[in-house]
């Protein structure tokens, strides 16, 4: 499945306003319902929400079509669902801030070129901004759209269902991540993300003074809550940036099995609050969440595996050596990458059990060679 973002052209402004004030609405709901829910210690059950609120919505909101009404009960549910999952304390109720409006069939009729939309007065048809990779894709089903305002413009996410690729698998591939050296694979490409490291650090530093002046003066200035909403806007979107770019980069290979490290729990540990704050810097579920859906479109598949002593192990399978910063000095008294070494490790630990064969570059001197020329050898295949 892929998704795209379609802008919407407007006829006139009224039918634009007119969509607009129909999202007001919706989130007017949205929040009453959250409300309710919120009281009535977070229930999710859909018959009793319907039951206690959907004709106390129709007679607050006689403008509320009745699909918008039941569109935002699903919402909620799906929120409170989500929070109770993920076991967030909830001090106060959920709050709806944003434009957005997930669509069903009651709700739109989708045409290639145009979409016509029910409002809170009427139906308006909407025109898409097409280019042609979309026009592409509308040969394939589509699923029910999400439709948000971003910027003052009103945008459709619409996805569409596209087939897989076949997935033959050849050799695995396997990574190391970390702070230094982001990401190192055991075909021996390193990537180092000190310069992306100082530039989160700076971020971080310039929230923390923002966030200090709330504390000092017991309120916060209109100034300094807009420069930490953008300081914030730009972390995000400078991570998401930087991660995109390093996905593209890994997947430059022709294994199609990439073996990461299961890192879900790695901030649950208590490590002081020091080492927390330098792994938050890196956004590694997010590198698996873009990798994954990446990898996909080029045929591949991502792949994670436990990452207990992967650092410790020698690839050969001979007793343990001792790592020491990027060196590995190994029990036969040679001297790794440790990093490398890492990343073979994570590959085999996928290739063995699936009988995969492992792509991977090591010196056959074993000498460690430091700034990342790790690799003096053609690449050579372990198959198990």
């Amino acid at each position: 499945m892929k998704t795209y973002n379609i802008e919407l052209i407007f006829e006139n402004q009224e039918e634009k306003q007119l969509l607009l004030d129909t999202f007001q609405v919706h989130q007017n709901i949205w929040n009453y319902i959250s409300k309710f829910v919120f009281k009535h210690k977070n229930i999710t059950d859909y018959k009793t929400i319907h039951n206690n609120l959907y004709h106390k919505c129709r007679t607050k909101f006689p403008t509320a079509p009745s699909q918008i009404v039941i569109r935002a009960i699903h919402d909620v549910i799906a929120t409170y669902k989500t929070i109770k999952s993920n076991k967030h304390k909830l001090e106060n109720q959920a709050i709806k801030h944003n434009y957005s409006i997930r669509l069903d069939k009651r709700l739109y009729a989708l045409q290639k070129y145009s979409i016509k939309l029910t409002t809170i007065n009427k139906r308006i048809i909407c025109k898409l901004k097409l280019y042609k990779k979309l026009e592409e894709l509308f040969i394939y089903k589509t699923l029910d759209p999400l439709i948000f305002v971003r910027n003052n413009k009103v945008y459709l996410a619409l996805t569409f269902e596209t087939p897989e690729t076949i997935f033959n698998p050849n050799q695995c591939l396997g990574i190391d991540l970390g702070l230094k050296r982001i990401a190192v694979t055991s075909e021996g490409k390193i990537i180092k993300s000190s310069e992306f490291i100082k530039n989160k650090r700076k971020i971080r530093y310039l929230k923390r003074c923002l966030q200090r002046r709330k504390t000092l003066t017991h309120e916060k200035s209109d100034s300094s809550r807009k420069h930490l909403k953008k300081i914030k806007n730009y972390e995000r979107n400078y991570s998401k940036n930087y991660i995109h770019h390093l996905a593209n980069e890994l997947l430059k290979t022709d294994c199609n099995t990439i073996v990461l490290e299961d890192l879900s729990s790695l901030k649950d540990k208590n490590r002081g609050k020091l080492q927390n704050n330098k792994l938050s810097q890196v956004p590694f579920y997010e590198l698996l969440r873009i990798l994954t859906y990446k990898a996909q479109t080029l045929g591949k598949r991502v792949e994670t595996v436990n990452p207990y002593n992967t650092s410790k192990d020698d690839y050969r399978n001979i007793e343990k050596g001792i790592r020491k910063g990027c060196r590995y000095y190994t029990n036969d008294k040679l001297v790794f990458d440790a990093d490398l070494n890492a990343a073979i490790n994570i590959a085999q630990r996928w290739g063995y059990k699936n009988k995969l064969p492992v792509s991977f570059v090591f010196p056959s001197d074993g000498k460690y060679r430091p700034n990342g020329q790790a690799v003096c050898q053609p690449a050579e295949r372990l198959v198990p």
